[in-house]
């Protein structure tokens, strides 16, 4: 309720999550090394709407309840906007994941996206229900550029789609909107590992890049911390969650990577 709280306040309407997987961490991806080539996609939730902040109901009796899901034009509108113009940066393909077949808010979501992809010529744009979009992750993740879709269904899918590059643990966020922007791994809080020296620190070493490029330009930078990353996987220089012999402890693995951007500034 608190993080719900924290967005809605900041305003961050769009989530942003990148999917990338690493070769040299194949072996421990639930899927076949040949469907993790050329995975490179991401991911747009809308953030401050949906049922996670509709009217919410328990009858008195407590045999019934009811969340309520509410769409405005202008909510989709914002999101939508953010995805073509980063789509128009990539590979110029967006899909809208909803489920249009049952839902009227989905059917307003189709419709929204529909008219403004005239706006957007060189995007190609595709729909597809949420169903076969979370068979897709999995069976063909590499058919996906940029995917647009609401609250509810993309922290589904976000979830679905970490687990492909085999842990949680290496996945950053950015949460933006219209003032401020919000940047953290996407597993949230892991109170087990505290005192622990064990968590996997990349999710936030990448979160950091993302916030430096997308936040301030700072391009070459962001890409030093993301090649120091790949090298310490590379060089299974890894937490306990990615490597069960010989794992570092979260120290180890950040004091690797931080050495690793000083060689790249100093070269």
């Amino acid at each position: 309720q608190g993080l719900l709280k924290l967005r809605k306040d900041l305003q961050l309407f769009a989530n942003i999550r990148p999917i990338d997987t690493y070769k040299a961490l194949s072996h421990i991806s639930p899927l076949k090394a040949k469907q993790l080539e050329g995975i490179d996609f991401v991911i747009f939730r809308e953030l401050t709407g949906g049922i996670y902040f509709g009217k919410k109901e328990l009858a008195a009796d407590g045999q019934s309840a009811s969340d309520l899901c509410t769409y405005s034009v202008a909510e989709i509108e914002r999101i939508a906007h953010l995805a073509f113009k980063y789509a128009q940066n990539r590979r110029k393909k967006l899909t809208l994941v909803d489920k249009a077949n049952v839902l009227e808010t989905s059917r307003l979501w189709r419709k929204v996206v529909q008219g403004m992809s005239a706006i957007y010529p060189d995007v190609t744009v595709d729909y597809m229900f949420v169903d076969n979009a979370a068979m897709q992750l999995i069976q063909n993740p590499r058919r996906f550029d940029v995917m647009l879709t609401e609250n509810l269904f993309g922290d589904i899918l976000t979830d679905e789609a970490s687990v492909i590059t085999g842990s949680i643990g290496l996945l950053p966020s950015a949460s933006t909107g219209n003032k401020v922007g919000l940047y953290e791994p996407i597993h949230g809080s892991y109170p087990q590992a505290a005192g622990k020296n064990i968590a996997n620190p990349i999710g936030t070493i990448l979160s950091a890049a993302l916030m430096i490029d997308a936040a301030f330009n700072l391009t070459e930078e962001a890409k030093a911390i993301r090649s120091a990353v790949a090298e310490a996987i590379a060089a299974n220089c890894l937490t306990e969650d990615l490597i069960k012999t010989n794992a570092k402890s979260t120290t180890e693995v950040g004091d690797f990577i931080t050495a690793k951007i000083l060689e790249a500034v100093k070269a």
